[in-house]
């Protein structure tokens, strides 16, 4: 949630500083469209995705749910280990972080595996091979 919360914030200021500055700039008898249609266009577009964001916020879940996450570890492509977390948050890109980040205290996440690379599998859905 702090990520969603951070974008909604984003957008908010983008939204506000932009229509601060044309309503402080543009002439009285002239449309903002008119005075800047670069920066009115801009800010209709910002606010549209803040609008989609505070919906996107609005249908989310209060609660944390329960997320098994499996970190593959993979050297040049190649998967040579894995790990399994258990992980509550609000989301799977959330669950996904957390794992990662727990993932990087593993003994598997060594600078010396050439071309190391990890990847996240949602295994608490029902389909434990598709990856998310």
């Amino acid at each position: 949630m702090p990520t969603t919360t951070a974008r909604k914030e984003l957008l908010d200021r983008v939204h506000d500083l932009m229509s601060s500055y044309l309503g402080e700039e543009c002439p009285d008898d002239e449309n903002w469209e008119d005075f800047d249609p670069d920066i009115d266009q801009l800010r209709t577009e910002a606010g549209n995705l803040l609008n989609e964001e505070i919906n996107h916020i609005a249908q989310m879940p209060t609660e944390p749910s329960r997320f098994v996450v499996e970190i593959a570890f993979l050297s040049e492509g190649e998967p040579f280990a894995s790990e399994t977390h258990i992980v509550e948050a609000i989301d799977w890109p959330s669950a996904k972080c957390v794992a990662f980040r727990r993932s990087d205290d593993s003994v598997y996440s060594d600078d010396r595996i050439p071309d190391l690379t990890r990847r996240a599998i949602d295994r608490s859905t029902r389909d434990p091979s598709a990856p998310r």
